[in-house]
């Protein structure tokens, strides 16, 4: 019944896509481009686990399960990056901190577009958002690892069912 672990990983990962997404369209928090690094892991993560479930008691689960285990890592990882960049202890991407206008690249017209739709551009180095005082991207650091571990645990008898 290791396909469970696996299935847990992908539904809980899928929970949180679903929470970041609730947050972006129903209450207007715009991720920024750290969050979105998150979202790209999260969602191979989510691939990773649920293509292993269905496929556990072939040698492709192995593959898949690690594949997972990989983006829930690299989910992980970006979300620890995203908390130093918010914590100040190292730069961000220089267009989502500090200054974002880029002379080399800039457009007029994105930047008209922007001003015409009254939002903030989001930062990546401010917390719009807390909870117990952490951000979403402090709470993603052990959200992600949990969900890493369930297709670690999934891979001990991946392709053995």
């Amino acid at each position: 019944m290791q396909s469970r672990y696996f299935l847990a990983a992908a539904l809980l990962g899928a929970a949180t896509f679903a929470a970041a997404l609730y947050f972006q369209y129903v209450e207007g928090l715009a991720p920024c481009k750290l969050c979105m690094w998150q979202r790209y892991g999260l969602a191979v993560g989510i691939g990773g686990a649920l293509l292993a479930a269905l496929f556990i008691r072939s040698r492709a689960a192995l593959a898949l399960g690690s594949i997972g285990a990989l983006g829930f890592i690299g989910e992980a990882a970006a979300a620890f990056y995203h908390t130093g960049v918010e914590q100040k202890w190292w730069a961000g991407p220089s267009t989502c901190s500090g200054t974002t206008l880029n002379v080399g690249t800039f457009d007029p017209d994105k930047l008209g577009n922007w001003l015409d739709s009254g939002k903030a551009a989001p930062r990546c180095d401010e917390i719009p958002w807390d909870f117990l005082g952490l951000s979403m991207a402090n709470w993603n650091v052990p959200i992600a690892l949990g969900f890493a571990m369930l297709c670690l645990m999934g891979l001990r008898g991946a392709g053995r069912e």
